[in-house]
């Protein structure tokens, strides 16, 4: 994870997070998404965002922490904007291995495994999952975004993409614990085995394939090959998952 070391203003924070920032240094670790996120040398993540945007991920945060896949969440406030404090991971993340591809393979098969048969009992559903039902409903010629799609489940333009969808949507269930966002940024190894996972903001209740299908993605982009995903899939079981559903979460992919 990117992190620049920055100057901040202590009363731009609530005075709850003072101790995480007076006396320490802090990093900018923001990403793709419009939340900002700082990392404080005092062992912690701090997020922030518009309000009431941050209470489901923390929310969230807790459960995975419970299962023994997340940080523990320090801190949720919701005051002008949202603040979500958590513990900073133990390990790094599992773009460090691209050196060692099928070991990294094994290792996010294993804990995709184990996640996706964890209980799931009021579990909210994902933000991940929503998106795709809400898509599956509304044609957006403009929204048509190729850099998603695999070479292994190719989809050729918007028409066939939007054929797929309606041909297989009700295929897709929320019955399964996905992460949501299942990239090596996200999947933190430490002394060679599973840490923890980072970043709930589209986890929850959804279907299994999109976590497959984000872990396959993140090994073609952060290897530069797709040689690694019939060995994945293999780790993962063949028996464990519908390869054509992988092509339908492609052609939700395009459309964003």
């Amino acid at each position: 994870m990117i992190k620049k070391e920055i100057s901040v203003n202590l009363h731009d924070f609530p005075k709850e997070l003072h101790h995480y920032i007076q006396g320490h240094t802090l990093y900018d670790s923001s990403c793709h998404s419009n939340a900002k996120v700082f990392y404080s040398d005092a062992g912690v993540y701090i997020k922030v965002d518009q309000k009431g945007t941050l209470q489901k991920e923390a929310e969230l945060t807790n459960l995975f922490y419970e299962k023994g896949f997340g940080v523990e969440c320090l801190c949720y406030l919701s005051l002008d904007k949202d603040y979500l404090v958590t513990k900073a991971a133990v390990g790094e993340d599992a773009t460090h291995w691209e050196g060692s591809p099928e070991k990294l393979c094994q290792i996010l098969a294993s804990t995709l495994l184990t996640l996706h048969h964890q209980p799931s009992i009021s579990t909210p559903v994902s933000l991940s999952y929503e998106q795709y039902m809400k898509s599956s409903i509304a044609y957006h010629s403009d929204s048509y975004d190729e850099s998603y799609i695999l070479s292994k489940y190719p989809v050729h333009n918007k028409e066939e993409a939007w054929k797929i969808i309606q041909n297989y949507k009700h295929h897709l269930k929320a019955d399964t614990l996905i992460h949501g966002d299942f990239c090596l940024p996200n999947i933190i190894i430490n002394n060679e085995k599973f840490s923890t996972l980072i970043d709930f903001s589209q986890s929850g209740l959804g279907d299994k394939h999109i976590d497959l299908y984000w872990a396959i993605w993140s090994l073609q982009y952060n290897l530069k090959t797709d040689q690694y995903t019939d060995y994945f899939l293999d780790c993962y079981g063949r028996n464990n998952f519908d390869e054509y559903m992988l092509k339908v979460i492609a052609a939700f992919e395009v459309f964003g």
